[in-house]
C-alpha cells in the first residue's frame, strides 16, 4: 500500500530542526488511520475490531518517541512514521491480550470498552495476532531503508515482544508476582511489561538515524529509565485515579506485589523521580536534540501528576 505523508504538518520540517511533539502525535494518528482505512479481504468484523483497538484515544508515546529520536529529514518522514506505527500496533496487541478475562479481565481501555468486551474474546485474540503480524510486515516493507537496517529493526522489535520481553513480563505479571520481594525485582517486571517497548521504539529511531553504538546505548539507557518511571507512575494512578480520568480500569492491581504494596506510595514516588533523573542524564549523554523529547515527557508526566490529585 502506498501512502503519502505530504499532508502531514510536523511543525518545523527544516533539516536539523526537531519537530514539535504534539505535531508528531497528530501525524502518527493520521498515519495509523491510513494504515487501517481499507483492508481488502479482511472480514468486516475483524476490521472493526482492529480499528477499535488501534485508533482509540491514546498519547502515542512510543511512536512519537521513535520519531523524535530519529529526527528524520523532510524526505524521511514516511519511514519514521511507518516504524513508529508498527511499534504502536505491537503495543496495542499487547493491550488487547492484557485485558482478556484470563489475564487482567479489564472492561475499559482507551476511553472505550476493551476489545474483547466490544467484539468477543475470539475476535479480540485474532485482532491482536493480526496487529502483531502486520507490524512486522510494515518494517519489512519500509521504503528507502537499506535491507540491513530493516533486518536490524525487525530484530529489535522481535526481541522486545518475545519470551525475553513483553511475553515474559506478562507471564511474570500473571503467575510470578508472589515471588517478588525487592525493588530491583519489581522494577525488572516493570521493565519487561513497559520499559522494553520504550527501549525498542527509541533504539529503532536511533538505528533509522544511523547513530553510532555509543549514542544508541545512551538512548537505550534513557528509554529504559523513562519506561520504568512510566510504569511506576501507572501503578500510582491505579491506586489514586478514576477510570474516567485515565480511560481504563483502575484498582486492577488488587493484592499484586508492586512497589506500592511492598514499600508504600512514598517509596514508589521516590523510585519514579530517581528514574526520571537518570533518564535525563542519559538523554544528555546521547547528544540528540533533547527539547522535543523533554516536551513529550513533561506533557505525559504532568498529566499523570494532575490525575493523581
Amino acid at each position: 500500500m502506498t501512502l503519502s505523508t505530504a499532508s502531514f504538518d510536523l511543525g518545523n520540517s527544516k533539516p536539523g530542526v526537531a519537530a514539535n511533539a504534539a505535531a508528531v502525535r497528530n501525524a502518527v494518528e493520521q498515519h495509523l488511520e491510513r494504515l487501517v482505512a481499507t483492508l481488502p479481504g479482511v472480514p468486516p468484523n475483524l476490521q472493526r475490531a482492529v480499528r477499535h483497538a488501534l485508533l482509540g484515544q491514546s498519547k502515542r508515546v512510543r511512536p512519537v518517541l521513535l520519531f523524535l529520536v530519529a529526527e528524520p529529514g523532510p524526505g524521511e518522514h514516511r519511514a519514521a512514521l511507518d516504524a513508529g506505527c508498527a511499534v504502536e500496533m505491537v503495543h496495542t496487541a499487547s493491550l488487547i491480550l492484557d485485558d482478556l478475562p484470563c489475564m487482567d479481565d479489564a472492561q475499559l481501555r482507551r476511553q472505550q470498552p476493551a476489545t474483547h468486551i466490544a467484539f468477543g474474546q475470539s475476535t479480540a485474540i485474532l485482532s491482536a495476532i493480526a496487529l502483531l503480524s502486520r507490524a512486522f510486515g510494515i518494517i519489512a516493507e519500509l521504503e528507502d531503508v537499506p535491507e540491513a537496517t530493516r533486518v536490524r529493526l525487525t530484530s529489535i522489535l522481535s526481541n522486545a515482544v518475545g519470551w525475553e520481553g513483553l511475553v515474559a513480563g506478562q507471564e511474570l505479571d500473571v503467575n510470578g508476582r508472589e515471588g517478588l520481594v525487592g525493588v530491583s525485582e519489581i522494577e525488572e517486571l516493570n521493565w519487561l511489561k513497559t520499559g522494553i517497548l520504550f527501549v525498542a521504539a527509541a533504539e529503532m529511531g536511533a538505528v533509522l538515524r544511523g547513530l553510532e553504538d555509543e549514542r544508541i546505548e545512551a538512548i537505550r539507557r534513557f528509554a529504559r529509565h523513562f519506561g520504568v518511571a512510566f510504569q511506576t507512575a501507572d501503578d500510582l494512578l491505579d491506586r489514586s485515579a478514576s477510570a474516567a480520568d485515565i480511560g481504563k480500569d483502575v484498582q486492577k492491581d488488587g493484592d499484586k506485589v508492586t512497589l506500592i504494596t511492598l514499600f508504600g506510595t512514598s517509596k514508589a514516588q521516590l523510585s519514579y523521580e530517581e528514574h526520571l533523573a537518570k533518564a535525563e542524564q542519559a538523554l544528555v549523554d546521547s547528544r540528540v536534540d533533547a527539547a522535543p523529547i523533554r516536551e513529550l515527557m513533561q506533557r505525559l508526566f504532568e498529566t499523570r501528576r494532575a490525575q493523581e490529585q
